[in-house]
């Protein structure tokens, strides 16, 4: 390896600092673009190929076998005296977890769009989680050299399907639009600095050596500098009064390069535009643009809002938006702070145990820091080492400072999400005297809540799919526990769970490729010995009517007589295609208790709501979750503080619950994916007869891929169709053979749907083993 800008050397000033991401589709060239940055700043010797199955990013014996990215990797390197912290992130929907953390700490990202398909489902998916968080993002199409490219078409894709204005900041020298080869995919020109930029690949093919020179004031490219600034000018004043000026006089090249970078610097950080560079990185094309691109647009940890987080005494109960934002206060971005820091990321490691990915929000990390888990209730741990991460390959660092990210070795406890504080951190005697009072007044054994600042957490789908998995021995029983466990703290999609009936151990994954890859992972890279069942579609439970149940709750725990009673009613919120959350409604009668903040009132608020909340997790037909219905909890009696604890609330409401549900004629929930299937005309009969007889879909369009061939004996049409998930098991292969191999799909779970009640009889016969 080359001498790179390592984590040892001295700290760079925050503004020489970039957090980015690369985002995209599948096959878009992520990993590909990446493998030649490293490069280019001298990280590596030689090019990694995904083919090959020698990249640094994609690491994993899984990801090299099946040629794409399923785990993030974070990775550091230098380039013009900036340090970037950069993380690859996975383009298939099931992995899409993988690109919501990544999102959650980083400041900006590069979105790759394919020159020959335009902005693809998953495309669409990556940049809307980043719009969630904000973050200004480049647009790099790659793919320049492929048959077929069009990067005009693909400019007019990202305006309309993405809804961004594109800024283009470089074409090719050759006017045309479509596939560039030889000389033509050599020569581009530079609107911003109007000049000729020439990518040497003749003599080693690598790419390395970038000429520029004077453009010579080219026609097509003097066209694309002006209506450069004419977008800058539509969205930015001080462009339009600087293009307007005596100087420049609305002359295109009389117009500053300085300006018009700074203006594109301007728009991007406020997200009003996307720089959009092209190449052909596999080609070794237009990579060292987009990394001076990343350097001058993309922004530091200083231009970035300060993150917001839950203030300390927070209710432990769900809160409204509003509420939340009402509870909130800003993390600023002060090495002299106190430290605040979010763990975004887990890998178990054989040898070095959980490594914590995190992202240090303000303050300074030292190695052999004592943390404190505000998300754990206060758990201390004590981070043992700091590493710096390049790809697999880590090197040990003395502190992660404010605005950096790096992992920490030693923390047992820490999971993804949770925010670590110094142990002298003003939230923490707040909240120590909140929590302290509530213990001494209730004297509950529940699990401390969570206490200090909060940051935001990050939002992970329910599953969808699940198998059973067993040991094939009774030797084997805790390795796979230890396996399984290792593997939902890594993953935070994936749930393992117990039936109670019979016993099985259930996996819950986001889809069939991500259940395989764990099963891939668990047997030939762990050497666990277990069998896994049948791919199988997780359901969700709903009340089918409105139901009531009155319920008294006595018991003699650890011979201590408890009672607690109340009234549960249960009832559908709506009907249709959508995934809403469950509504829990509590009432108390006036005089139940104090009412301040760790009062009685409040902590049977929310042991109350936490009995409902943990019954929703399991139904009454099937065991799947509870969706779409409305728990309303009234009649709440109380019988003194000896007899009605908290504990005592907690168990009744979920028992009180599960009554109720029984009760309302449950019904269950199928999920619904919408599917987006890429086919050549001639096959699309054939695909649609399966989609709507088969599969029982519903066909919501079918368009043209490319308006611009019409013409074409085998143009390639885009399907969009609503289909049950549990007719979608094995797709690809199906598809395959109705298409002879020449068709794609990609699927994403958008909601849940009510089945038929002879469809529902079928599932039910089917789960409870008689048939």
């Amino acid at each position: 390896r080359h001498r790179a800008l390592y984590a040892t050397d001295a700290i760079d000033p925050l503004s020489r600092v970039r957090n980015i991401g690369i985002i995209a589709h599948i096959d878009a060239g992520k990993t590909t673009t990446t493998e030649r940055m490293l490069h280019y700043a001298g990280f590596t010797r030689k090019i990694g190929d995904v083919d090959d199955g020698d990249t640094i990013m994609d690491y994993l014996p899984a990801e090299r076998e099946r040629g794409i990215t399923i785990q993030s990797a974070a990775i550091t390197f230098g380039w013009r005296d900036h340090q970037l912290h950069l993380i690859d992130t996975p383009g298939h929907v099931d992995f899409t977890v993988e690109v919501e953390r990544a999102m959650r700490v980083l400041d900006g990202a590069v979105t790759i769009v394919d020159a020959v398909s335009g902005v693809q489902a998953q495309t669409k998916t990556v940049w809307t989680q980043a719009s969630r968080y904000q973050i200004p993002r480049i647009v790099f199409v790659n793919k320049m050299d492929r048959d077929g490219a069009n990067w005009k078409k693909a400019i007019r894709d990202i305006e309309t399907k993405l809804s961004v204005r594109p800024l283009v900041l470089m074409i090719p020298e050759y006017a045309g639009g479509e596939r560039l080869e030889g000389r033509a995919l050599e020569c581009w020109m530079d609107v911003v600095t109007m000049e000729r930029v020439v990518f040497d690949i003749g003599k080693d093919n690598s790419g390395a050596t970038v000429r520029r020179e004077c453009w010579g004031h080219s026609a097509h490219a003097i066209d694309a500098r002006e209506r450069l600034i004419e977008a800058l000018s539509e969205i930015d004043q001080r462009t339009l009064d600087v293009f307007l000026s005596d100087e420049v006089d609305g002359d295109p090249t009389k117009m500053p390069a300085a300006e018009i970078s700074a203006a594109i610097r301007r728009v991007t950080l406020s997200s009003l535009a996307s720089p959009v560079l092209l190449g052909a990185s596999f080609r070794n094309i237009g990579v060292q643009p987009l990394l001076d691109a990343i350097i001058d647009y993309l922004p530091a940890p200083t231009d970035r809002p300060s993150p917001l987080a839950l203030s300390p005494g927070s209710i432990p109960i769900q809160l409204s938006k509003t509420d939340a934002k009402d509870r909130s206060m800003q993390v600023y971005l002060d090495p002299s702070s106190k430290l605040v820091a979010f763990a975004f990321k887990v890998i178990v490691d054989q040898q070095r145990g959980p490594m914590v990915f995190v992202r240090v929000y303000s303050g300074t990390l030292d190695s052999r820091m004592t943390l404190v888990n505000g998300t754990r209730g206060g758990v201390k741990e004590r981070a043992t080492k700091l590493l710096q991460m390049y790809a697999d390959l880590p090197e040990e660092i003395p502190s992660i400072a404010c605005g950096h990210i790096g992992v920490v070795l030693g923390l047992k406890q820490t999971k993804t999400g949770d925010t670590l504080l110094h142990p002298q951190h003003p939230s923490l005697s707040k909240s120590s005297k909140s929590s302290s009072k509530k213990h001494r007044m209730i004297g509950d054994s529940a699990e401390p809540s969570a206490i200090g600042l909060q940051l935001h957490g990050i939002d992970v789908p329910p599953p969808v799919f699940f198998c059973a998995v067993e040991a094939d021995s009774p030797q084997d029983v805790r390795p796979l526990n230890e396996a399984l466990a290792n593997m939902t703290l890594e993953d935070p999609s994936l749930h393992v769970s117990q039936d109670d009936e019979t016993g099985q151990t259930l996996l819950s994954g986001m889809g069939e490729l991500h259940l395989e890859v764990v099963r891939d992972r668990m047997l030939k890279d762990l050497k666990i010995n277990a069998s896994f069942g049948q791919m199988r579609v997780s359901y969700r439970e709903m009340a089918g009517l409105e139901a009531s149940t009155e319920f008294v709750y006595a018991r003699d725990i650890a011979n201590k007589a408890v009672k607690a009673a109340m009234r549960v009613t249960v009832s559908p919120i709506a009907e249709g295609v959508d995934s809403g959350d469950s509504d829990v409604e509590v009432e108390l009668p006036e005089p139940f208790g104090t009412d301040e903040p760790g009062g009685q009132r409040e902590a049977v608020l929310a042991a109350i709501t936490d009995g409902i909340g943990s019954a929703l997790f399991r139904g009454t037909l099937l065991g799947f979750p509870v969706t779409r219905t409305a728990v309303r909890v009234s009649d709440v009696q109380y019988f003194g503080e000896d007899l009605s604890t908290t504990a005592a609330y907690r168990a009744c409401a979920g028992q009180a619950f599960f009554q109720a549900l029984k009760l309302s004629n449950p019904v269950l929930l199928e999920p619904i994916a919408k599917s987006t299937i890429l086919c050549p005309e001639s096959h699309i009969g054939s695909v649609l007869s399966d989609l709507n007889g088969v599969r029982k879909g519903r066909v919501l369009s079918l368009d043209d891929s490319d308006a611009e061939n019409l013409d074409s004996t085998n143009a390639t049409k885009v399907l969009v169709a609503e289909v049950p998930l549990s007719t979608m098991v094995g797709y690809s292969s199906s598809l395959r053979s109705l298409t002879a191999g020449s068709a794609t799909f990609t699927m994403e779970v958008v909601g849940f749907g009510a089945m038929a009640a002879q469809q529902q009889q079928q599932v039910l016969r089917e789960s409870l083993g008689y048939e």
